[in-house]
């Protein structure tokens, strides 16, 4: 019986986990994905390309890139100068948290 309880707590902690920690965090990434994705707009490009953008917000909710992982070094930089310091719209993020988003351009 002692078995079947602590099976039962178990069970009952994994999926109140699991389900609690989904709605906010949606939330919050896909408003900031939205504004990313207008603030880069579209590159022209004759290959897929795939990079993750590291950054975080500052006080004055300003994107502050900290590090763009690509193999094309011409992308690193149309990044950087298209998000840094760009103007967060609406309060969506905690300040000085870092945030990892992944970037793909399709090929025209």
């Amino acid at each position: 019986m002692k078995k079947l309880a602590v099976l039962f707590f178990v069970f009952a902690m994994s999926a109140t986990t699991t389900f609690a920690n989904n709605d906010k965090d949606k939330g919050k990434g896909e408003v900031l994905r939205t504004q990313i994705v207008k603030y880069l707009g579209k590159y022209d490009t004759n290959e897929n390309i795939k990079a993750e953008v590291t950054f975080m917000l500052n006080r004055k909710n300003e994107i502050i890139v900290l590090s763009v992982e690509a193999e094309n070094k011409e992308i690193v930089g149309f990044i950087k100068s298209k998000l840094n310091y760009k103007k967060i719209q609406q309060t969506t993020g905690e300040t000085m948290e870092v945030y990892k988003v992944p970037v793909r351009f399709v090929k025209a």
